[in-house]
C-alpha cells in the first residue's frame, strides 16, 4: 500500500539542515531535514545499509526526494545531524556544549552506529560525571552546565540505554542527594527504565547511610596534639550551628575549601580534620559503585577506556 505524501503545510523545514541540492529528506516528528545520502551513509553503517537498496516502491517523496521517517525526537535528530554536517557544532572537549545536545547525539550515534560521535559525546559526558575523585574535586572542567535533578535523570537514562555504566555512579549520586519526593515528581522520572527506577529507590537509603560518616570531623576533639584546646573546642562547637544547612547526603560537595578554619583552630586540629575528611571522602568514593549495584571503579574505568579509545586510522 502506497504511503500518502507528507502534507508540506503541516511540516517545518530545519533551516540549518535543509540543503536544496541534496537527495534525502529525513522526517522526525513534524520537522524535515534535507541532507546528503552519501555523507550520511559514509558516517553511519545503519544508514548505509538502509539506503543501499535504493528507492523502494511506495515510499514517501517530497520535491522528488525520498522521505525517511525517523522514530526519534526532532530535537535529538537536529543535534545529531548538525554534529554530522556542521563540523563546528559539536567539537571535542574542552569545547563547550550543553547536556541536551550531548545526550541527543549520544543516543542517536549509538542507535545509528556513528562511532566518532558516540566517543565524542561520551568524552563530554565524562567531564561532568568523572570516574576519578581527583577529577571530581577539580571544579570548572565540565563542558556543559547541569541543572541538577532532571539532568541527572536524563544522564542515567541515556547512559543505561547506550551501555555506559561508568557514568552511573556519579549520576546516581547527584540524583540521590535530592529529596525523594522531588525525584518521583520530576518530569524525567517516568522515562527511566524500571531497572534504573528500582536502583534509584533502593540506593537512596544506602547513600544516606554511607554519607554521614564523612562529616563528623568537627565533633572529634583532637586533644592529644591540640595547642589551643579551649579555643578550638569553642570554635568547633559554635560552627556546628551551621551543620543543619549542609546537605547530609552530599559530603563530596562539602568542605573542599578549608580556608574558613585557618586562624580559627590550631594548625594541628586543622591538619587532623582535613586528614580525617580526606580519608572518609576517599572511602565513600571507592564504595560509590557498590551503593548502586555496579562493578568497582577498576572495572568501570576499563570499560570507559575501551569505549573512548580512538580507533587506528
Amino acid at each position: 500500500m502506497q504511503c500518502p505524501p507528507p502534507d508540506p503545510t503541516q511540516l517545518t523545514r530545519a533551516p540549518e539542515l535543509w540543503f536544496a541540492d541534496d537527495n534525502l529528506i529525513l522526517r522526525a516528528e513534524s520537522t524535515l531535514f534535507r541532507v546528503s545520502k552519501g555523507v550520511l551513509a559514509a558516517r553511519s553503517s545503519v544508514f548505509r545499509d538502509m539506503l543501499a537498496f535504493g528507492d523502494a516502491a511506495g515510499e514517501e517523496t517530497l520535491d522528488g526526494c525520498p522521505v525517511v521517517r525517523m522514530h526519534d525526537s526532532a530535537a535529538d535528530v537536529h543535534a545529531f545531524l548538525r554534529a554530522i554536517f556542521d563540523s563546528s557544532f559539536f567539537e571535542p572537549p574542552p569545547a563547550k556544549t550543553d547536556l541536551a545536545a550531548i545526550t541527543g547525539i549520544l543516543r542517536l550515534a549509538h542507535k545509528y552506529d556513528v562511532q566518532f560521535l558516540r566517543r565524542r559525546a561520551l568524552q563530554h559526558l565524562d567531564t561532568g560525571y568523572p570516574t576519578s575523585l581527583a577529577v571530581y574535586e577539580v571544579s570548572g572542567g565540565e563542558t556543559f552546565a547541569s541543572d541538577g535533578l532532571d539532568d541527572a535523570l536524563r544522564t542515567i537514562q541515556v547512559a543505561s540505554e547506550v551501555g555506559a555504566p561508568w557514568v552511573l555512579p556519579t549520576a546516581f549520586y547527584f540524583l540521590c542527594y535530592s529529596d525523594m519526593r522531588d525525584i518521583l515528581g520530576a518530569a524525567q522520572w517516568a522515562l527511566l527504565s524500571p531497572a534504573d527506577q528500582g536502583t534509584a529507590i533502593s540506593s537512596y537509603t544506602r547513600q544516606r547511610t554511607a554519607c554521614p560518616p564523612v562529616l563528623p570531623f568537627l565533633r572529634i576533639p583532637f586533644t592529644e596534639g591540640c595547642t589551643a584546646l579551649d579555643a578550638c573546642t569553642a570554635y568547633k562547637a559554635a560552627y556546628l550551628e551551621d551543620v543543619a544547612a549542609w546537605n547530609i547526603s552530599d559530603p563530596l560537595g562539602s568542605y573542599k575549601d578549608w580556608t574558613p578554619f585557618e586562624g580559627r583552630i590550631c594548625a594541628y586540629c586543622l591538619e587532623r580534620s582535613e586528614e580525617y575528611h580526606r580519608r572518609a571522602r576517599k572511602k565513600l568514593w571507592d564504595e560509590l559503585p557498590a551503593v548502586y549495584g555496579l562493578p568497582g571503579w577498576d572495572v568501570l574505568e576499563a570499560m570507559k577506556a575501551e569505549a573512548l579509545a580512538v580507533e587506528p586510522v
